[in-house]
């Protein structure tokens, strides 16, 4: 049988199996096209270079990248404690911030649409005019 005669075969094998036997079917065009992937390949490189191919070794090395990859070696933490007084927020912070918010948009953790806030800041506008 002639290669091309072959491949013919194979793909009249696949067409049906698309439906009913994936697996088959993506076999089948690996064995055509001569091309393998591999989702995992089951192993992992210790620190040291070295092969790791068992389970429960492998999880233990996800284990040790994670902590160095986390670690901190700072001397010197600014971890603010009980301190939520910040610099005094602008009135015309407030004003840019609104100005900037698109109307139509979900709302945030507080539940307050921009809506809500656009009238609250139409009506200090007209307090401040009439004063």
């Amino acid at each position: 049988m002639s290669k091309e005669n072959w491949i013919n075969e194979k793909c009249k094998e696949i067409v049906p199996q698309r439906k009913h036997a994936p697996q088959t079917m993506y076999r089948n065009i690996e064995e055509i096209t001569g091309k393998r992937t591999f989702l995992s390949t089951g192993c992992i490189k210790a620190m040291n270079g070295d092969i790791i191919i068992d389970k429960e070794k492998i999880l233990e090395r996800w284990a040790q990248y994670i902590r160095e990859l986390f670690k901190d070696d700072r001397k010197d933490h600014n971890i603010m404690k009980n301190n939520f007084a910040g610099p005094p927020i602008m009135k015309e912070e407030v004003e840019t911030a609104i100005k900037k918010m698109k109307h139509g948009k979900a709302t945030g953790p507080d539940n307050i649409s921009v809506e809500l806030i656009s009238p609250l800041k139409i009506l200090e506008l007209e307090k401040s005019h009439i004063f």
